[in-house]
C-alpha cells in the first residue's frame, strides 16, 4: 500500500479497481473504481474521491537509494581517517 500525505497528514491509501461498501464511524461509505480507501493514523477507515484525493494529496517517496546512502557514508569514513591520520602526525 502506498503513502500519501495531504499536509500535514499522512495516510496509507489504495485506488479502489471495483466498488465497496465499508463501514466507519459515520456508518457505511460506498467506493466506486477511482475513488480511494484510506486508512488513517488511527486505523479507521474512509472513502475519498478519486479527483478530490488527487487535488489534496501528495505520494509520499519512500525510495531509498543505496548507492547514494554508501557514497555518503564512505565519504565520512574518508574524511574521519585523515583527520585522525593528520592529527597524529
Amino acid at each position: 500500500m502506498a503513502k500519501y500525505r495531504r499536509k500535514p497528514i499522512m495516510v496509507d491509501a489504495v485506488k479502489l479497481t471495483r466498488s465497496m461498501t465499508i463501514d466507519t464511524v459515520e456508518g457505511k461509505m460506498r467506493g466506486n473504481p477511482g475513488d480511494y480507501l484510506i486508512t488513517d493514523k488511527s486505523g479507521e477507515q474512509y472513502i475519498f474521491s478519486g479527483p478530490e484525493f488527487e487535488k489534496n494529496y501528495d505520494k509520499v517517496k519512500l525510495n531509498v537509494d543505496v548507492k547514494t546512502i554508501a557514497r555518503k557514508a564512505f565519504r565520512k569514513i574518508k574524511r574521519t581517517t585523515k583527520h585522525l591520520v593528520d592529527k597524529n602526525k
